[in-house]
């Protein structure tokens, strides 16, 4: 078993060879088998076209027995290895399944899964009650858990620090984080998977989508736009003068010209019309949220960019152009609003949630009034879009028990492989997906554009919504990045609208807003037990005043210029300094090399 380095080891890796670290396919397991190492094989591979061709040579091997990095399969006899992973209700069966299958031809490994339960609660307290008893672990383990969790496991013994893997081993890591993702998204993939005693103690996959990145936006009545011989708003002030146009100029053309709402949102995810304007003023996602300039970490809900996007979204509600009802109303109210039949003319100028539910599951002719907006452009020339799409997660692990570690990682590393990460994810290749012919996946109608413009080949929808027994549907191991992800399209539709709401609303929109946020986010802290005690009753408390404090002061119940001075007083009292000290003394910490 190898032995982890510390933690100078991980920064060059990502400062260095960085370039060459970021795809996590990690699930596979360490075999406590019958079979011992002798059936490790240093022979070329039986297929050498599943070896990639910029590999080393077939022949080559390490001293471990197993082939060099790259090469497939890992062994010429059957070996086992065990995958302790959570029971999905989609998926009938680990076993018999189509991506297990996969795996094992590329391999050579043969894997045996122990199930724990689909509550990850229920899930982490099983393997605790096995860890306390001594009982024998998975040899590879598919289960979350919290960054305290994890370093407390890999501090005693009970998962194995992975560093020197990601260092010699990681050949197919590297290679899809390489071609898809940025420079920095590899490094940070490596920076919030560090415990804080340097080491990497479970194997990270990084899957983003670039649509569920960058939910946050605006869509608005493009007939009523047409109706006012008005242009699509692209500053605050614009929009301004285009939301009053709608109040008081029967946009909707039915004669009565008081029945039109400007500008309206909901309370739940992505309905924020508050943030999606105060993003015109300063970056800001909610709560105690902190942005980072210049390596300092400050709080942007006490700056006077916030105190101006307040100003602003507070006057829009004062002259009745957004809503009250955006801070109260739940999604399916506001979809009751928008796709009602009995209802012949739109009421709604603009409005602020995810076009795929906001006008039911069949869409209605009404969707095809609407039209995407960008960020607007704020007095300061600031459109951010918030981003909520860091998604790389840390949920499998090596566990004591696994004899043959070094060749659990490379199954693990072998599933990051580009065409098995993304049949992991969207299932079987020439079926269910396939490569464009610009080299990006695709899961839809052929001729369609993606995301990011490539046009699709493949014909079926994705088939991870249904029960199946093609992929494992909790596999916390793929590498998806945004590149690769942004190939994908919405599957179509017999119904024009829905294909409307879905292709045009939806997917076509994603590039006014995907990766259009501040150079230096602020993702994640990795505290320490120490930290996390001293600040997380501070952080709640804060949270909650703010989110509450911001509704407050745009319907007008706290006034933004005769109170902002208690608002900020309120907030040091509740422990706001010492809530960035220890996050500042955090962030020194992972962002160290």
């Amino acid at each position: 078993m190898k032995k982890s380095k510390q933690s100078i080891q991980i920064r060059r890796i990502c400062i260095g060879v960085l370039v060459l670290l970021m795809l996590t396919g990690s699930m596979v397991g360490c075999g406590n088998s019958g079979d011992d190492s002798s059936a490790l094989s240093s022979a070329p591979p039986a297929d050498s076209d599943s070896a990639s061709t910029s590999g080393p040579e077939e022949g080559s091997s390490d001293d471990n027995g197993l082939p060099a990095p790259g090469v497939l399969p890992f062994v010429t006899e059957p070996v086992t290895l065990t995958i302790g992973i959570a029971q999905h209700p989609l998926t009938t069966d680990f076993e018999d399944n189509y991506f297990t299958n996969l795996v094992e031809k590329e391999t050579g490994v043969s894997l045996d899964f122990e199930l724990f339960p689909s509550d990850g609660t229920e899930a982490n307290q099983k393997f605790s009650l096995m860890v306390s008893a001594d009982q024998t672990l998975p040899d590879i383990l598919c289960l979350g858990f919290s960054d305290i969790e994890r370093y407390t496991y890999g501090s005693s013994g009970v998962f194995l620090p992975l560093n020197e893997y990601f260092e010699n081993d990681a050949f197919f890591f590297n290679e899809t984080l390489d071609k898809w993702a940025s420079p920095s998204e590899k490094e940070d993939i490596f920076k919030y998977g560090t415990s804080t005693d340097g080491n990497i103690y479970a194997y990270p996959s990084y899957q983003i989508d670039p649509g569920d990145a960058s939910a946050l936006g605006c869509w608005i009545n493009k007939q009523w736009l047409d109706n006012l011989g008005l242009k699509a708003p692209a500053t605050t002030e614009e929009l301004y003068e285009v939301l009053l146009a709608f109040r008081d100029n029967d946009a909707n053309g039915n004669g009565d010209p008081n029945d039109e709402i400007p500008l309206t949102g909901h309370k739940e995810w992505k309905g924020n019309v508050d943030l999606y304007l105060m993003n015109s003023f300063i970056y800001y996602k909610g709560g105690a949220q902190l942005n980072a300039e210049n390596g300092q970490l400050y709080a942007p809900f006490t700056r006077d960019e916030w105190r101006d996007g307040i100003r602003y979204i507070h006057k829009l509600a004062k002259e009745e152009l957004l809503s009250p009802l955006s801070f109260s109303q739940t999604s399916n109210e506001l979809r009751a609003i928008l796709s009602d039949p009995s209802d012949q003319d739109s009421i709604i100028g603009a409005f602020v949630g995810h076009p795929s539910p906001m006008f039911g599951a069949d869409g209605v002719p009404r969707v095809m009034e609407y039209m995407p907006l960008p960020a607007m452009t704020g007095p300061g020339g600031i459109s951010w879009t918030p981003n909520d799409g860091w998604f790389a997660s840390y949920g499998t692990q090596i566990t004591k028990s696994c004899e043959n570690p070094d060749l659990a990682f490379r199954v693990m590393d072998a599933i990051s492989k580009e065409d098995i990460s993304l049949s992991c994810r969207f299932g079987e290749q020439g079926v269910d997906w396939e490569y464009t012919d610009e080299g990006r996946p695709s899961h839809v109608l052929e001729g369609y554009s993606t995301i990011f413009g490539e046009t699709a080949t493949a014909e079926r929808p994705q088939p991870w919504t249904t029960e199946n027994n093609i992929i494992w549907h909790s596999t916390p191991m793929t590498q998806i990045p945004p590149k690769l992800h942004g190939g994908r399209q919405a599957p179509g539709y017999d119904n024009e609208y829905r294909e409307y709401q879905m292709r045009t609303l939806w997917y076509e929109s994603v590039p006014l807003r995907y990766n259009n946020h501040p150079d230096e986010l602020v993702n994640r802290f990795i505290f320490t037990q120490e930290e996390t005690d001293a600040i997380s009753e501070i952080q709640t408390s804060i949270s909650s005043y703010v989110d509450e404090s911001r509704t407050r002061f745009i319907l007008g119940d706290m006034n933004i210029e005769t109170e902002w001075d208690s608002y900020l007083s309120a907030l040091d009292s509740m422990g706001l300094p010492s809530l960035i000290e220890v996050s500042q003394k955090c962030y020194d910490r992972m962002n160290s090399n």
